[in-house]
């Protein structure tokens, strides 16, 4: 891909509150340097992570060298500090703000409540934007054997999901609007170079 910090591979595939469950904001714009999650209770990621490439413009799918159909273009673990932030303790033990706002079937939100319980699964937020023309570009978020498909949108927006920590989390391209999909994920170490996947290609980002 002409990018030397990736490997690739393929895949041939309402009023006054009654309860003391903690409250999380819906899917929200990222606010510089850092977005509050339920008000003071925690911060989300807060250096924004962009598309930065060193040549003279945007760089399309690569589909030459065999990278190609499903291919995973994997991050290295010291360029993914901070993509993904798990949330306080008291959201992972009353977690109802946040499975409501999950992108997936009721019975896999019970599924992940249940994989809560047993502490399995760790509840995290994401920020993902398209990094180019907002076109519908449309992504999937696959972890700890949970898939959400989204929209990515130009300003930068933070998903909720659960995962298993010292795992990995797959960012799947699904949907092209044109031009290719160009993601945009935020990270607490400085900017981020992804390339432009096609339909079917991914990244796959450490949970750390």
């Amino acid at each position: 891909m002409g990018n030397d910090i990736y490997s690739a591979s393929t895949q041939t595939s309402s009023g006054n509150q009654t309860s003391a469950e903690p409250q999380l904001l819906g899917a929200q714009p990222l606010l510089p340097p850092y977005a509050a999650l339920a008000g003071a209770t925690a911060l989300i990621i807060g250096a924004v992570a962009f598309y930065s490439l060193g040549d003279s413009g945007p760089r399309k799918a690569d589909h030459s060298n065999d990278v190609t159909g499903n291919a995973v273009f994997v991050v290295p673990a010291d360029k993914a500090h901070g993509t993904f932030t798990v949330l306080p303790s008291n959201f992972q033990q009353s977690p109802g703000s946040v499975l409501v706002q999950l992108h997936m079937p009721e019975a896999e939100k019970q599924r992940v409540a249940e994989k809560l319980a047993d502490g399995t699964v760790r509840l995290a937020a994401v920020t993902v934007w398209d990094t180019m023309a907002e076109d519908g570009d449309m992504v999937e978020l696959n972890a700890a054997g949970f898939s959400q498909r989204v929209t990515i949108m130009h300003k930068p927006v933070t998903f909720f999901l659960p995962l298993n920590p010292g795992g990995s989390v797959n960012i799947k391209a699904v949907y092209d609007g044109g031009g290719g999909v160009t993601l945009g994920v935020s990270t607490i170490t400085g900017k981020l170079a992804l390339p432009i996947l096609a339909v079917g290609q991914s990244v796959e980002i450490p949970a750390l």
